[in-house]
């Protein structure tokens, strides 16, 4: 019999989200509340992770970058105002209409405006979604710190190299210095060698 119930509730379910797939599109303006609460442990991180899209997309001319940078932006906005999170999906789409991120994107501002009934704000459904951009972001913030990070590696090493070519410069002009051949003065005619001549 548990079996049974078991089975008609999961059939119910799924007869709800189709109800709420099917139903027609009801578009509700987005909230300018945030989607997600943040843990006041992330909330640093998150702050930083969107300074640093924010400064991305000011400087951002290729599309691959700005998409992503966007993308992320997004993702953040999740957990501040639904808003701007739906801003920048649109400028994902807008930006590379055709990438993987410009579809996901297109779910996100669908999600947004037409939130599922099932989409409470404690419900399991929520609570994954909330981990799995948790999770994405993360894995952001991990690239960007290994970037970081290999950056700095980089241009230490570049001005390790910039120093010792210098060094070689300075070695090879010391030895051209020392090298050149120390001419005798010519000598200039004195008056009285100039009169001694026929």
């Amino acid at each position: 019999m548990r079996l049974d119930s078991l089975w008609i509730g999961g059939l119910l379910l799924a007869l709800l989200a189709s109800v709420d797939a099917c139903a027609p599109l009801r578009s509700h303006p987005i909230p300018s509340s945030p989607l997600f609460s943040l843990d006041p442990h992330d909330a640093q991180r998150y702050q930083a992770l969107a300074r640093e899209q924010d400064a991305t997309l000011d400087a951002c001319a290729e599309t691959h970058i700005c998409d992503r940078a966007h993308f992320t932006r997004a993702l953040v906005a999740l957990y501040e105002d639904q808003t701007v999170a739906a801003k920048h999906f649109q400028d994902v789409m807008a930006v590379a209409p055709k990438s993987r991120l410009a579809a996901s994107s297109q779910f996100w501002l669908h999600l947004l405006q037409n939130p599922p009934i099932f989409f409470a704000q404690h419900s399991a459904f929520a609570e994954a979604t909330d981990r799995l951009v948790r999770d994405l972001l993360d894995l952001e913030f991990s690239s960007t710190l290994v970037l970081q990070r290999e950056v700095r590696t980089r241009d230490k090493r570049v001005e390790e190299l910039t120093q010792q070519l210098d060094a070689l410069k300075r070695i090879d002009q010391e030895m051209n210095e020392k090298s050149r051949p120390t001419r005798p003065p010519t000598r200039m005619q004195s008056p009285a060698d100039k009169d001694s001549r026929p």
